[in-house]
C-alpha cells in the first residue's frame, strides 16, 4: 500500500488527505492550437512554461477557498 496523498492548505495550512484543487488555466489563441498526436509525449500542465503555464491551489475545502485572496 502507498501513502496517501498530503498537501497543504493554502488559506489555513493544514495536511489535507483529500484536498480542494484549484486550477488557474490561462486561455489561448484557437488558431494555434497545436495538432493531436495520439503516440506524442505528454506534459503536465503544471510543467507547462511561458504564457501556458497552470497555476495549481490546494485547500482544505471550500469554505477554505472562499477566504483566499488571490492576487
Amino acid at each position: 500500500m502507498s501513502k496517501p496523498i498530503r498537501k497543504k492548505c493554502r488559506t489555513c495550512g493544514k495536511m489535507a488527505t483529500n484536498p480542494y484543487v484549484y486550477h488557474i488555466v490561462p486561455s489561448r489563441n484557437p488558431w494555434n492550437i497545436p495538432n493531436y498526436v495520439k503516440n506524442a509525449p505528454r506534459t503536465d500542465r503544471v510543467d507547462l512554461k511561458g504564457d501556458l503555464k497552470v497555476t495549481v491551489y490546494n485547500y482544505c475545502n471550500q469554505e477554505c477557498e472562499g477566504n483566499d485572496y488571490r492576487q
